[in-house]
């Protein structure tokens, strides 16, 4: 497993941790992932930004690769 899937994955999991960090540090409600006993909610804006970074990275890279390729 080479750039192609280790960089965008963790893009993918860096961004959403800061999205969930940030959120319970400035307490915006729609950036923070609450647990308790009685129950779970999660905020899903972290997790569609994040997939949506991973996404675009892998991209990028595959563009990137595959240009650097034609060049040779």
């Amino acid at each position: 497993m080479g750039k192609s899937f280790w960089i965008p994955l963790t893009i993918s999991f860096g961004s959403m941790g800061s999205l969930y960090l940030f959120g319970f540090l400035a307490e915006i409600d729609f950036l923070i992932f609450k647990w308790s006993p009685s129950y779970t909610e999660i905020a899903l804006l972290p997790i569609v930004v994040g997939l949506l970074l991973g996404y675009i990275s892998e991209r990028v890279i595959k563009y990137k690769a595959k240009s650097n390729h034609m060049k040779n």
